[in-house]
């Protein structure tokens, strides 16, 4: 269950303003974390490997990873499944 819990609190990252998180948005990226939404997106785009490598350190790397992952068809729902997998 814990799990399922991180993977959601991951998938807000992305989608929840900073103030209902309770922490700044996309802080795990700023620790050069890549959580399973930068993930799946990688696998749908792979340009973005690089970048998860590099742990998002060059300047854009982040913004690059977010608008493949906001153009991605299916990296949250891949997200999602995942976390639902986990909660059973």
């Amino acid at each position: 269950m814990g799990l399922a819990f991180q993977i959601q609190d991951d998938i807000l990252d992305f989608t929840a303003a900073a103030n209902v998180l309770g922490k700044p948005a996309l802080a795990d990226m700023d620790l050069g974390l890549s959580t399973a939404p930068i993930l799946y997106a990688a696998q749908e785009y792979p340009h973005l490997r690089p970048l998860v490598m590099r742990r998002f350190k060059k300047k854009g790397d982040k913004q690059a990873a977010l608008e493949a992952l906001f153009k991605s068809e299916t990296a949250m729902d891949k997200a999602r499944d995942l976390a639902r997998f986990h909660a059973q």
